[in-house]
């Protein structure tokens, strides 16, 4: 009898060592859930009573769930606070005046005026200089002290102080801030009838805005489209399938998702009719473009619909679920996988690989899609390409007329395309850049105000003269206290030059006459226009791009 309580106090001393241990390993031992969570509360009474410095109750269970996300090994799981939702649930609105602006030296510098904002209503115009903020001189502001000033909750009025080229006295307006939203699609007619259309995310009422893009341009005589999802990082599943319905037959798919359980797993097909039967596309992607974006080109390349031209995709193929949760509060969490029409998992495991491991959305990512953005879209050194035309022992697939296409996670394109990639001479520069912290595009886009604020801003024909190249360069030399001269700008002169083009576009004719610019010193849209120039149907294209494309694979399990 005593050996039986000598024992029983044995494996009581245990099991509390185990409990003192750590819950997982309760947990492991089979003790339940129950044990786990009175662990968890203890050391969050412990942490809250003893710990060196007080902490609250509310940021202690915001550690604990931040904490739980990140130990799943996923990127892509958040808790989406309140305050974190405007940009976490992709409205791509805000309450604010509508203005894209740039802190200058003498105060904010207006560059475009959205349409149907508040501030179009008070007529507001481009180049305006706003010298006061509610009273308040803006001369030497940050460009996040100029945002914060103008941004504010919808129903808010804010009094701005405006100096105006041609105006003898300043002006002073009342704008009452109201939701602002921001388009998500960009569109042009370029000179050979093609169309362009960039679509920047897949945010709430981006199908209603492409559609009306696409359609204005056909109305203007567009006979070919261009669907530039570079640099797109996708955004919500419906609005993918709802885009990709837009080019795709009735009951065709979209994508699948596979869940862990198969019951939650789901089917996407376009719901309407083809808008444009008959009409060439040329779907432009890059290493950056992901998630929803690599939806949309994927369906469409297995249906035969357009030709994809660029560079393998990020290969994001996971799909995250919002569940709404207590105090106004939401979890997005990876709950399936995606799989294109042919069956290709678009989701590329990066852990293998060695490099880019960082995350979709994370600061790392956002950073270097800004950098490559500004200018102009050179890709920068150490980009997440990988090897974008190698097909050699991946899976291959087959489209619905038996054309090949690749696995491998991400989207590999029928026709690879390299971007305007850095010479080793600029990527030489833009190591020096990084190391003294220069930011080049914001000193050009500085440069063209300044130019514009005095009335010598060239004309768009003839925008980078002698005269205004070496004026960048006293300017860069002043602004980086002489680190960079003009002889570290002589390492990278083209993209310099068309990075002084497009800002001064942007500052002489707004967005659209910047992004025309861009347009045509593309290596990727000089392609799909020669391609489109020689294609009246879209069979005629997909041929001309089979002829261009050179692939090895294995068969995959796909159709």
């Amino acid at each position: 009898m005593r050996r039986s309580r000598k024992r029983m106090i044995t494996m009581v001393a245990v099991a509390a060592t185990v409990v003192v241990s750590g819950g997982w390993v309760v947990q492991e031992t089979g003790f339940g859930p129950e044990i786990g969570r009175g662990i968890f509360e203890a050391v969050r009474l412990n942490v809250a009573r003893n710990y060196v410095e007080p902490i609250g109750g509310d940021e202690l269970y915001d550690m604990a769930i931040d904490g739980l996300l990140r130990e799943l090994g996923d990127p892509y799981a958040a808790f989406i606070r309140p305050e974190d939702q405007r940009s976490a649930l992709l409205t791509n609105n805000y309450g604010g005046v509508g203005m894209r602006i740039i802190a200058h030296d003498d105060g904010i510098v207006v560059l475009e005026v959205l349409p149907n904002s508040p501030s179009s209503r008070l007529d507001m115009r481009r180049l305006d200089l706003i010298t006061a903020v509610d009273g308040r001189s803006t001369a030497g502001w940050t460009q996040e002290e100029a945002i914060d000033a103008l941004r504010g909750p919808s129903g808010e009025s804010v009094q701005v102080t405006v100096r105006r080229a041609g105006e003898p006295v300043a002006l002073e307006r009342s704008i009452l801030r109201d939701d602002v939203h921001i388009l998500a699609v960009e569109s042009l007619l370029l000179s050979d009838g093609v169309g362009y259309a960039r679509l920047a995310t897949f945010s709430q009422a981006s199908r209603r805005e492409l559609e009306a893009a696409v359609t204005d341009l056909i109305a203007a005589g567009a006979t070919s489209l261009i669907l530039d999802f570079r640099w797109n990082q996708g955004g919500i599943l419906r609005e993918a399938v709802e885009i990709a319905d837009l080019f795709l037959d009735r009951g065709e798919s979209v994508v699948d998702t596979r869940a862990r359980d198969p019951r939650d797993s789901q089917s996407f097909a376009a719901p309407g009719a083809d808008r444009y039967p008959g009409l060439p596309i040329v779907v432009l992607v890059n290493g950056w473009s992901a998630s929803a974006s690599e939806i949309v080109a994927g369906a469409l390349q297995d249906h035969d619909r357009a030709l994809v031209l660029g560079t393998r995709t990020f290969g994001k193929g996971v799909m995250q679920s919002v569940f709404q949760l207590d105090g106004g509060n939401y979890l997005r969490l990876t709950t399936g996988t995606w799989f294109t029409p042919s069956g290709r998992s678009i989701h590329r495991k990066r852990d293998d690989e060695g490099s880019h491991s960082f995350g979709l959305g994370s600061e790392d990512f956002d950073a270097a899609v800004a950098e490559a953005v500004g200018w102009g879209g050179i890709e920068p050194p150490g980009g997440v390409s990988g090897t974008p035309g190698d097909t050699t022992d991946v899976p291959m697939y087959r489209t619905d007329a038996g054309r090949p296409v690749y696995g491998g996670g991400g989207i590999v394109p029928d026709v690879i395309v390299y971007a305007d990639t850095s010479t080793l001479r600029e990527r030489e520069l833009s190591e020096r850049l990084r190391e003294e912290d220069v930011r080049l595009p914001d000193l050009a886009l500085r440069y063209a105000i300044g130019l514009a604020l005095v009335g010598d801003l060239p004309e768009l024909d003839d925008a980078v003269t002698p005269s205004v190249r070496q004026g960048f360069d006293r300017y860069v030399e002043s602004a980086s206290d002489g680190t960079i001269d003009a002889s570290d700008l002589d390492l990278a002169r083209d993209p310099i030059d068309g990075l002084l083009a497009r800002e001064i576009a942007r500052v002489s004719g707004g967005e659209v006459a910047s992004l025309r610019v861009a347009v045509e010193r593309s290596a990727e849209v000089r392609e799909a226009r020669n391609l489109l120039s020689q294609s009246s149907t879209p069979e005629a294209l997909l041929a001309l791009g089979a002829a261009a494309g050179d692939f090895t694979g294995i068969e995959g399990e796909g159709r």
